[in-house]
């Protein structure tokens, strides 16, 4: 064979390589699409139904008791969690810049009586307040320990726990 010929396989089997590499992904990529469209309609049809917000402050409830009875001086916490409204769907919008003004749209998948928007997830209810009674709540520096510990973890202001001894 001659150098030339040589060089054009080369090029030949470049080519053929690029290309099986972009057809293999575009095959991925169609079929990551195809699973995120499955997982979005599964969480549609379960829905918002199946979030139940007094579940949900039981449970936040639960961990507030965990984190106060893990201070130092303080035990049998009791704790009732109050919430804000409820669970909030997110959906995915679009947004188009213009030169004098943005246009939001959100995001729909399918056609005519199957369309539907594009669930992103859900936004846990926000919490409004949460009140404390244990041993070792009457001490002022166990109260501010406790306090700072579940206005932390949880991100309530310090003005929206109350601490009470039992």
């Amino acid at each position: 064979m001659s150098k030339n010929t040589t060089s054009q396989l080369a090029g030949k089997k470049s080519v053929a390589i690029a290309l099986l590499c972009g057809v293999i992904g575009l095959i991925l990529i169609i079929a990551a699409n195809c699973d995120s469209g499955a997982s979005v309609k599964k969480e549609t049809a379960e829905g918002i139904e199946a979030l139940d917000p007094e579940r949900y402050a039981q449970e936040m409830e639960e961990k507030v008791e965990e984190l106060c009875n893990k201070i130092d001086g303080v035990s049998s916490a009791y704790a009732v969690v109050t919430l804000e409204g409820g669970f909030r769907a997110i959906y995915a919008t679009d947004t188009q810049a213009g030169s004098a003004s943005s246009k939001k749209q959100t995001v729909t998948l399918g056609n005519g009586s199957a369309e539907h928007a594009l669930l992103l997830g859900y936004e846990n209810p926000k919490i409004s307040g949460i009140g404390i009674v244990c041993s070792g709540g009457d001490d002022p520096v166990r109260r501010k320990n406790v306090i700072a510990a579940v206005s932390s973890a949880f991100n309530v202001a310090s003005n929206k726990i109350f601490v009470a001894g039992t």
